[in-house]
């Protein structure tokens, strides 16, 4: 994850099961962006073992580089 950086951090979205990914990804959209009338009470927050910065939902085994680079990835 080398272009994960503050800068441009990566927001990974799990999609084993795929309804429940769209509707986080949905929500992580709604989140960011501010719009008038936004009811934080009504829009809540993504479940963060779906949605999240890529060192947190991606196992460091699980590297899209394979296991070999995911040690010398921190």
């Amino acid at each position: 994850f080398y272009t994960d950086t503050a800068d441009a951090p990566w927001t990974v979205i799990k999609s084993d099961d795929k309804k429940r990914a769209r509707l986080n990804c949905m929500l992580h959209f709604l989140n960011s962006i501010d719009y008038p009338g936004k009811d934080p009470h009504v829009i809540h927050t993504p479940d963060p073992l779906i949605v999240g910065r890529a060192g947190h939902v991606i196992h460091r085994s699980d590297h899209i580089l394979g296991a070999a680079l995911a040690t010398t990835a921190t």
